[in-house]
C-alpha cells in the first residue's frame, strides 16, 4: 500500500515538472528580446519602432562622443533618446544653415541644400519678409473654398506644381503646409474655378530660405519648359493658344485626355503631350519634323505618338459620338431636327431628316497605277477620295461613310446605293419608312432607289433643256430645300478647318484618312455647338415659306404681259442716292424677313459697291406707265458679259415689309417668292436701309485689282507711228 502511494507521488511529480517546464519554455519563446539603450542604459522590450540601431553617420559620431569608444554592431538607441537627438540636430542644423553660430561645428556640419523634399526635417526658419500676397494658413479648412475638414470632405496637401501655377498665373503665394479639397486639383494642377477662387489675407509673407530656393527652382523649371510647347502645365498656354493649336478649349482638352486609356505616361512624354501632338497635327497639318522641334521630341517619337493616339480615340471616343448606332432613331428625330425642317418636310414626330453629301479629301498621286486611276476625279481633275457625310438638319454629324475612291463609278448616287445595299453600320435597321432625305442634284440617279425603299427624297430642281430660268414653283421648292440643306456645307467647312484634311494628304497617311475624318467629326459633335437653330420661333419662317410657295409672281406677269423687258422708252433714269423719296424705309429685320435668310443680305453690300458710279450716284430706272415700279440693272459677279435686270414694285413710303409688293429678276432663280435673289436684296438693302444711315454712302474705292496688272487695258499713245 505504501509502495503504491510512493509510485503515484512520483508520477504526479514528473507530470508537474513537465508542465512547469513547458510553461516556462513557452514564456521565454513569447517574450521579446530585451535591448539596453547605449545612451541611457534603459531596457527597451518593445518592437522595432521603440529602438533604432546606431548606423547613420551623425548618430555614430554622437554615440562615440558620449561613450568614448567605438560603436559596436549591437548598439541601439531608445526612441526617447533618438527623438531628443533629432530635435537638437534640427534646431542647430537650421541655425547653421542661416549662418548662425554653432557650438559644435565638427559634429553639426553645414547643410548642403535647402531643398526640403529630400529631408523634410532640414528646413530653415521663416525669417525673410517679402511683399507677396498669400492665402490663409491652416489644415482644418480648404485654402480655396474655406470648407472645413470632415469625413465627407477630405482635404489633401496642395501639390508643389499647383503652388507654382498659382504664383505664376495670379501672383498669390500658397504655403506648402496648406490644404484644399480634392475637387480643386486635376492632374496635379488647380482648375480654372480654383484659381479664380483664391483669396488673400496678407500683403506680406514670411518666407524661409527653403521656401525661396524651392520657389526659384520651380520657376526656373517652368521658364525652361516654356521654350517649347508644353501642355503639361496649363498656365504656360492661354485659351487662345489651345484653340489655335488643338481646336479645343482647355476644359475640353482635359476632358479628351481621359479617353486615352491605352496610353501611359513615361519619362519622355505624358498623355497630354501625346494628345497635343496629335491634335496639332490635325489642326495645322505641320510635318513631323516641325512638330518634333516645337514639342522638343524626336521624329521617331512623333511617328509613334500619332498612330497610338489615333487608335485610342477610335476605340474609346469615336463610338460614343459618331455612327448610326451611337444614337437611337427616336432620340435623333426629337433632338436633332430643327423646327424649320420639321415644318417643311415632315408630317409625324418620329420622322428623321437626314442630309447626304460627299466631300473631297485631296491626296498625292500614287505609284500604284490601278489606285491612281481609281482615285482620279474627272470632275476636279486631280486625285482624291470621297467621304460621304450623313448630317442632321441642325448640323449634327450622324455618320461618315467611306472614304470612297473618286472615279466615274463612285459618284454620290452610286455611293448611296452601295452603303445601303451593304447595310453599312446596320443602316437598313436604323432608317424607318417615310424618313426624309435631303440631297443635292448629284444624287439624281439614286432618287428612284431611295423612294423604292420607302424614303421621302427632296432635291433642288434641274433647269429644263432650252430654258434659262426656273419657274416660280420650281424656284420656291428649291429654296425650301436649300434652306435646310445648307448645314451640310457648313459641316464640310468645319471639317476642312482641320488643315491636315484641307491639304494634300501624303501617301503614307492614306490608310488613316478615314480615321482622321471620323475623329474630327466626333470632336465637332462633342465640343462644337449645333449649326442650325432649335429655337421654336423659327417655325414661323417655315410657315411663311409655305404660304409664299403657293403664290404666283405678279411682277413677273406684269413685266411679261407689257413687254417691259424690251421697251426702253417708258423708263427714265434717276439718282436714287438723292431722289426717290417715296421708297419705304426698311430695317435689317425687315430685309431678313423678305430674303428669309442672311446669305443674300451679306452679298448686298458688294453688289451695291459695284453698282455705284464714280461720283457715288446710284442709278435706277422709273417706269412712266406703272407708278412705283423700278428697274435696275446689276452686273453679274461671275461673268463680265452678263447683266441681270430686275423690277421692284412698292406701294409708297410706308415703314413696313408690306410696302414691298413684289419683285422679279432675270437670273435663274429670280422668279421665286420664297425669299429673293441677291440682286434684288442688294437694291432693297441700299434703297430701304443704307442710304438712310448717318454714315457716308458706299463708294467705289480702290480694291485688290489696283495691286495687279491687266494686259487687257492698254493706253492710247499720242506719238506718231513711223511707217517705213
Amino acid at each position: 500500500m505504501v509502495s503504491l502511494t510512493i509510485q503515484k507521488f512520483r508520477k504526479y511529480a514528473i507530470l508537474q515538472h513537465a508542465v512547469i517546464t513547458a510553461i516556462l519554455g513557452a514564456t521565454f519563446l513569447i517574450m521579446p528580446k530585451a535591448y539596453d539603450c547605449c545612451w541611457c542604459h534603459q531596457r527597451s522590450c518593445g518592437g522595432s519602432e521603440s529602438r533604432r540601431h546606431v548606423r547613420t553617420q551623425p548618430l555614430i559620431k554622437e554615440t562615440e562622443r558620449r561613450l568614448g569608444r567605438a560603436v559596436l554592431k549591437e548598439d541601439v538607441v531608445c526612441h526617447k533618446c533618438y527623438q531628443s537627438f533629432s530635435r537638437k540636430r534640427t534646431v542647430v542644423g537650421a541655425s547653421n544653415t542661416c549662418t548662425l553660430t554653432c557650438s559644435d561645428p565638427e559634429y553639426f556640419p553645414p547643410l548642403p541644400t535647402c531643398n526640403s523634399d529630400s529631408n523634410p526635417l532640414l528646413k530653415s526658419p521663416k525669417s525673410i519678409c517679402l511683399p507677396i500676397t498669400s492665402t490663409p494658413k491652416g489644415h482644418r479648412k480648404c485654402v480655396i473654398c474655406r470648407k472645413p475638414y470632415s469625413n465627407r470632405n477630405r482635404l489633401i496637401n496642395i501639390p508643389a506644381s499647383s503652388i507654382v501655377q498659382a504664383f505664376v498665373e495670379t501672383g498669390i503665394f500658397i504655403n506648402d503646409d496648406s490644404r484644399c479639397c480634392k475637387m480643386h486639383v486635376e492632374d496635379g494642377y488647380l482648375n480654372k474655378d480654383a484659381l479664380s477662387g483664391l483669396t488673400t489675407t496678407k500683403d506680406e509673407e514670411q518666407l524661409s530660405r527653403t521656401d525661396i530656393c524651392k520657389l526659384l527652382s520651380s520657376l526656373r523649371s517652368t521658364i525652361k519648359s516654356a521654350t517649347y510647347l508644353n501642355f503639361d502645365v496649363p498656365s504656360l498656354l492661354s485659351e487662345e493658344d489651345y484653340l489655335c493649336l488643338t481646336g479645343l478649349r482647355k476644359e475640353q482638352f482635359a476632358e479628351l485626355v481621359h479617353e486615352l486609356k491605352n496610353i501611359r505616361n513615361n519619362s519622355s512624354r505624358t498623355k497630354r503631350t501625346c494628345l497635343a501632338v496629335f491634335l496639332t497635327k490635325l489642326r495645322t497639318g505641320l510635318p513631323n519634323t516641325i512638330l518634333s522641334t516645337i514639342f522638343k521630341l524626336s521624329v521617331y517619337q512623333i511617328q509613334r505618338i500619332i498612330p497610338s493616339v489615333r487608335e485610342a480615340l477610335m476605340q474609346n471616343f469615336v463610338p460614343k459620338h459618331l455612327g448610326f448606332q451611337h444614337i437611337s432613331h427616336q432620340e435623333f428625330s426629337q433632338h436633332h431636327t430643327t423646327p424649320i425642317a420639321r415644318k417643311l418636310f415632315t408630317t409625324e414626330e418620329d420622322q428623321a431628316v437626314i442630309i447626304l453629301d460627299g466631300t473631297y479629301i485631296y491626296i498625292q498621286k500614287s505609284y500604284d497605277y490601278e489606285f491612281q486611276r481609281l482615285s482620279y476625279s474627272l470632275h476636279k481633275n486631280r486625285p482624291l477620295v470621297k467621304p460621304m457625310m450623313v448630317v442632321a438638319s441642325d448640323g449634327y454629324i450622324l455618320s461618315v461613310m467611306g472614304p470612297y475612291v473618286a472615279d466615274c463609278h463612285n459618284n454620290d448616287a452610286s455611293i448611296t446605293k452601295h452603303m445601303y445595299s451593304q447595310n453599312a453600320e446596320n443602316i437598313q435597321v436604323w432608317l424607318k419608312e417615310d424618313d426624309v432625305v435631303v440631297v443635292d442634284r448629284g444624287f439624281r440617279d439614286a432618287v428612284t432607289f431611295m423612294e423604292d425603299i420607302g424614303l421621302k427624297v427632296h432635291m433642288p430642281f434641274y433647269l429644263q433643256r432650252g430654258e434659262k430660268q426656273h419657274t416660280t414653283t420650281e424656284a420656291n421648292l428649291s429654296r425650301m430645300v436649300t434652306k435646310v440643306r445648307w448645314v451640310v456645307e457648313s459641316a464640310n467647312g468645319r471639317l476642312k478647318q482641320w488643315r491636315l484634311l484641307d491639304k494634300v494628304i501624303p501617301n503614307k497617311l492614306l490608310p488613316q484618312v478615314g480615321d482622321f475624318v471620323r475623329i474630327v467629326c466626333a470632336l465637332c459633335n462633342c465640343f462644337r455647338p449645333c449649326l442650325g437653330s432649335m429655337d421654336p420661333e423659327t417655325e414661323s419662317v417655315a410657315i411663311k415659306m409655305l404660304e409664299r410657295s403657293q403664290e404666283s409672281n405678279e411682277v413677273q406677269v406684269l413685266v411679261q404681259e407689257n413687254k417691259l423687258l424690251t421697251r426702253c422708252a417708258v423708263y427714265s433714269a434717276i439718282d436714287a442716292s438723292s431722289e426717290l423719296a417715296d421708297f419705304p424705309v426698311l430695317s435689317l429685320d425687315d430685309l431678313r424677313s423678305l430674303t428669309l435668310g442672311i446669305y443674300q443680305v451679306k452679298h448686298a453690300e458688294n453688289y451695291t459697291r459695284e453698282h455705284l458710279k464714280d461720283e457715288g450716284s446710284y442709278e435706277v430706272m422709273v417706269c412712266h406707265d406703272f407708278p412705283n415700279l423700278l428697274r435696275v440693272k446689276i452686273q453679274s459677279r461671275h461673268s463680265r458679259n452678263v447683266l441681270h435686270t430686275l423690277w421692284i414694285k412698292y406701294r409708297g413710303r410706308e415703314e413696313s415689309v408690306e410696302a414691298i409688293c413684289g419683285w422679279y429678276c432675270t437670273c435663274k432663280i429670280g422668279a421665286r417668292l420664297v425669299g429673293c435673289c441677291a440682286h434684288v436684296s442688294s437694291v432693297l438693302w441700299f434703297l430701304g436701309w443704307k442710304r438712310h444711315q448717318s454714315e457716308e454712302p458706299l463708294s467705289s474705292g480702290p480694291g485688290p485689282k489696283c495691286h495687279f496688272l491687266n494686259a487687257a487695258y492698254q493706253e492710247d499713245s499720242d506719238s506718231d507711228i513711223v511707217e517705213e
